[in-house]
């Protein structure tokens, strides 16, 4: 299990430029199979940051 587990990575990004949550994760190169929650609400790709939004980036989890 413990091959799992990673340990978080911590990433501080300015924003100064209009850009959707989707050229965030391009510009990060992260994929969009991920979950993206702006001041901690679940946004769409399509969601428009701003200067002062606290993004997260979570990878999608499955289980059973």
């Amino acid at each position: 299990m413990s091959d799992v587990i990673r340990e978080p990575v911590l990433r501080r990004v300015v924003i100064d430029e209009v850009k959707t949550v989707a050229e965030l994760l391009i510009e990060l190169g992260i994929s969009k199979d991920h979950v993206v929650l702006v001041n901690g609400k679940k946004q769409s790709p399509e969601f428009v940051l701003r200067e002062s939004d606290s993004v997260v980036i979570l990878p999608k989890i499955a289980g059973g």
